[in-house]
């Protein structure tokens, strides 16, 4: 007798999207009859040309966009909405030009819960986790510079410290180091898995 089956982790039947009614009705999706299932701890990657849903499975898989048909489950849980147990990591960092880099690293624990509440309470430990985070990831002596004080590379390793900071069930990564030279490509995803395993 074998293992139990679990649950994956990750689960779409069926999905379907059209990113309006007018589409909808046109017969006209943006991605057709997903089928996928992800177990916990498992990496996978999306490959394909621009413009072939990559990034609107990103949004479905977040629940940043609703799907016009099929059903997604992540964690057991039916996708009704944004979820809070995923970090996501862009292609251009997108910090906040006004903020530290600890700041920008500390921005999803302001405002998604349940850390919102507890922000203020617990900003001391907060900020020691952030940086420390930034010093595994070589911008010890950075955090208290501002994003154009840093280069690019420096700047995407602060965004996949904020992609970490709330220690996310889920990361998703949308080609972060696309624009980075090839040495510097290599170090951040050997620190990006040294950070998520």
């Amino acid at each position: 007798m074998g293992a139990p089956e679990t649950a994956p982790f990750v689960d779409f039947q069926d999905v379907w999207l059209a990113y309006n009614e007018e589409l909808l009705a046109q017969n006209h999706f943006a991605v057709e009859g997903i089928d996928l299932k992800v177990s916990r701890g498992e990496f996978i990657a999306i490959v394909g040309p621009s413009g072939c849903g990559k990034s609107t499975f990103m949004k479905l898989t977040t629940g940043l966009k609703m799907p016009s048909m099929g059903m997604i489950r992540i964690d057991g849980q039916p996708v009704t909405g944004p979820l809070k147990i995923s970090g996501m990591a862009f292609q251009a960092p997108s910090l906040l030009p006004w903020r530290t880099t600890v700041d920008n690293v500390l921005l999803p624990l302001e405002i998604v819960e349940p850390y919102r509440s507890t922000f203020k309470a617990k900003r001391k430990a907060y900020v020691e986790r952030a940086r420390k985070l930034l010093q595994k990831v070589g911008l010890g002596g950075y955090e208290d510079k501002f994003p154009w004080q840093l280069s690019g590379g420096m700047q995407q390793r602060a965004s996949i410290c904020r992609a970490l900071i709330h220690e996310p069930k889920m990361l998703l990564l949308d080609e972060p180091f696309g624009a980075l030279d090839a040495f510097t490509r290599e170090e951040l995803w050997c620190i990006l898995r040294d950070l998520w395993t």
